[in-house]
């Protein structure tokens, strides 16, 4: 034989060896059940069981398992009661033409919204709206005074920086300072029901609460008062 004709036909030959081995990997393949689309099944059951928010993660099947791809949808379920548990098993089943029937290992994690920075942010910024949001965190890792409603943090003011995603804590948040030093304010005093109110400046800085010390307009008098507003202060008598 001609061996430019021998080698012809060997180089067909393993080129369609090739594709014939290609061709029953591919066929194999779709004949056999997608080991995500069992895992996503029990995973699926449990989230619909679940009461909450909670994340589910299932076992992946032993990877040397081929079970027969199903010719309906894959059912699956949980035990009673046994989403209550860190750890539990969901059935998913085929019930097709060639039913089976499989066991994985499911694990939930509870979780916690927790309010957290939406970007990275500097020491004393008044927060708004838009700085924080809500992100689900698994408890262990939720610190002590972590703020759950994003109410609580917008209009608070930052003692420290805080890095985008960071848990927000209240020992993290003071109230925003309403009264500067210098600034104009009306000074108001009570006593039964009389009320007396003044011109004062204000000698020092405070948030609502906060008590500092203002001068008396007029008599140039130093009193304490309580920060009312970002305009007014109470002096308190005795």
């Amino acid at each position: 034989m001609d061996p430019r004709t021998t080698s012809n036909w060997l180089g067909t030959s393993v080129l369609l060896a090739a594709g014939l081995l290609a061709a029953t990997v591919a066929h194999a393949a779709a004949e056999w059940q997608s080991h995500a689309t069992i895992r996503e099944a029990a995973e699926a059951a449990a989230r619909e069981a679940l009461p909450g928010p909670d994340q589910v993660l299932a076992d992946s099947p032993d990877p040397r398992l081929r079970l027969a791809r199903c010719t309906v949808p894959l059912a699956a379920s949980v035990p009673a009661n046994g989403v209550r548990s860190a750890r539990f098993t969901a059935e998913v089943r085929c019930e097709g033409e060639q039913p089976w029937r499989l066991y994985l290992p499911v694990r939930v994690t509870s979780t916690r919204p927790v309010v957290v920075a939406s970007r990275a942010l500097a020491r004393d910024t008044v927060l708004a709206p838009g700085d924080v949001r809500l992100a689900a965190s698994a408890p262990a890792s939720v610190p002590a005074g972590a703020l759950h409603d994003p109410a609580l943090a917008v209009g608070r003011v930052l003692r420290r920086p805080a890095d985008e995603g960071q848990a927000l804590t209240a020992s993290l948040l003071g109230a925003p300072t309403l009264v500067r030093r210098g600034q104009q304010v009306s000074v108001e005093a009570r006593t039964g029901g009389l009320t007396v109110r003044m011109e004062g400046v204000a000698r020092g800085e405070g948030a609502l609460g906060d008590i500092i010390e203002v001068e008396n307009g007029g008599s140039g008098r130093i009193v304490q008062a309580v920060v009312r507003s970002a305009k007014s202060v109470e002096v308190l008598l005795q």
